[in-house]
């Protein structure tokens, strides 16, 4: 496992493209993590309001669940790396004028909330577009270990970002850690105007909106569909789980915020160790076999919390789901990148974007009305055992079970590292 993580990192080494974009991945989701621990606490510092911070954020991450079909089509419309760069260039001057306009005390939280739901929409436009790109700066066959790096980068980022976010914040401020995010916005953009232009085929002809969108696709490509179905069901059998642990920490483990936040780094550890994995497991077990195992195991290592009243024995447990958990994204990025016509893959991650994003949500809202007529632990054991029968019940399905990671082109058909790729439009 050890060497294949070790050997991704080459990668860095042969495609300099995709080494800088990398590496301003890695300070952009940082500065994402950061902003969702600043970023409330500014509210409240500013308002002293549940209701507004709650409002704030929700402008902030609901807009995703509708641009994202959008920003697809877009991307497979035009170019992944002018999305991004308008994307992020946006997002710098949105974000930077929060701090600004607070300390020229002129920010009223009527423009927070326009300037938050405007940063939401945009979101999915770096996320889809990246995954739309990456196919383009590595080799077939290098694409598992990039995954790897990138979900890597991600989960790093988890880790230390709250924990950063808390330090800056009690050392300077809110506003300077909103300020910092703005600047992790403008190295993206200026990383994205660096990036190759990808072909386009001309597409001729009436194309119906829903195939514009990605909607026709998601259910005609099977492995689109048995993918999406499977991580929906799994991301909403997981979403009690959010609702819960706060009670859960403070009712059952006796302990405070400290002790919350460190269960949730835990969780990020776990994860961060889990992608290491990811590309040895790929080799070893059919993919539609390991993204259902995945589930189940995640929910299997929820369950012993219930039994559980000791705080390092519950950061343990949630660190082991986070190793189960670790491969699932790279794992499954990779199947559709290599089963998507590049041609429609914006489309395809925009759709799935669009979806996925109210599966955790949705099942955070209803754990949340749950928990007013059960204990924090029988909700914990409810989402447990809801992931661990999506994993059977992925398990029991033959056509899933049966679908295999496609197999790297051959070296004949693969790009050449770091030689940029010229577009022809159409």
């Amino acid at each position: 496992m050890h060497s294949h993580f070790w050997q991704s990192f080459t990668l860095l080494r042969r495609y300099p493209t995709f080494a800088r974009f990398w590496a301003a991945k890695l300070v952009s989701v940082l500065g994402d993590n950061m902003i969702f621990i600043a970023f409330p606490w500014f509210v409240v510092q500013m308002t002293h309001s549940a209701t507004a911070t709650a409002g704030v954020m929700l402008c902030l991450q609901l807009p995703a669940l509708v641009t994202g079909l959008l920003m697809g089509s877009l991307i497979d419309r035009f170019q992944p790396r002018q999305v991004m760069l308008v994307d992020n260039a946006l997002r710098t001057l949105i974000v930077g004028c929060i701090p600004l306009l607070y300390w020229l005390d002129l920010l009223a939280l009527w423009q927070l909330f326009i300037l938050a739901a405007v940063a939401g929409m945009l979101q999915p436009a770096t996320a889809v577009g990246e995954r739309t790109l990456l196919p383009e700066l590595v080799a077939d066959n290098d694409l598992e270990a990039a995954n790897m790096l990138w979900s890597f980068s991600q989960n790093l980022s988890i880790v230390i970002g709250p924990a950063l976010a808390g330090i800056l914040i009690a050392t300077f401020s809110g506003p300077f850690v909103l300020l910092l995010d703005a600047l992790s916005f403008a190295l993206m953009a200026l990383v994205a105007a660096t990036l190759p232009e990808i072909i386009r085929t001309t597409t001729t002809g009436f194309v119906p909106l829903t195939e514009r969108l990605g909607l026709r696709q998601l259910w005609d490509l099977k492995v689109v569909r048995l993918t999406t179905l499977l991580s929906l069901v799994f991301f909403f059998s997981y979403g009690p789980l959010e609702a819960a642990l706060p009670i859960y920490s403070a009712t059952i483990l006796q302990t405070d915020a400290r002790g919350y936040g460190l269960m949730w780094s835990a969780l990020g550890v776990g994860a961060l160790l889990g992608t290491v994995g990811s590309t040895a497991l790929s080799q070893r077990l059919r993919v539609g076999i390991a993204l259902p195992l995945i589930a189940l195991l995640w929910g299997a290592s929820l369950l012993p919390l219930v039994l559980t009243h000791q705080l390092w024995l519950a950061c343990a447990l949630l660190g082991l789901g986070g190793l189960m958990w670790g491969p699932y994204t790279p794992l499954e990025t990779t199947l559709l990148q290599r089963t998507v016509p590049k041609e429609q893959l914006g489309r395809v991650f925009g759709a799935r974007s669009a979806l996925l994003t109210s599966g955790a949500p949705l099942g955070l809202a209803i754990g949340g009305a749950l928990l007013a007529f059960v204990p924090a632990t029988a909700l914990i054991a409810l989402s447990g055992l809801a992931c661990v029968l999506v994993g059977l019940g992925g398990l029991a399905l033959p056509t899933l079970r049966n679908v295999t990671l496609p197999v790297a082109k051959s070296s004949t058909s693969q790009v050449k590292p770091d030689v940029d790729i010229i577009a022809t439009h159409g």
